[in-house]
């Protein structure tokens, strides 16, 4: 069998990271506080549908994009005015 340690009137001198602090620092760098510079990962952007419609390489693509967005800011724009003749009308 093996044997076991009596470990309950072990006192510690020392707080446990300053003991972590100096096993992780060099000797050799000791005085110095120069750091290496930590990489941050950039996040990738997915463009949108409509930003990769708008900047499209072919002028066909480009030209149905602006077709139907102006055609959506038309329907849009009789929207909010039936939207605000009914607000008016109901004050």
């Amino acid at each position: 069998m093996s044997e076991e340690k009596d470990n309950t009137n072990i006192t510690r001198k020392e707080s446990i990271s300053i003991v972590q602090d100096e096993s992780l620092t060099s000797k050799a760098n000791a005085g110095t506080t120069d750091s290496a510079p930590v990489l941050k990962a950039k996040a990738v952007k997915k463009e949108t549908f409509s930003e990769r419609m708008k900047t499209h390489r072919f002028l066909l693509v480009r030209a149905i994009y602006y077709f139907f967005y102006s055609i959506w800011a038309i329907v849009m724009a009789i929207g909010m005015f039936i939207a605000w003749l009914i607000a008016m009308l109901f004050i």
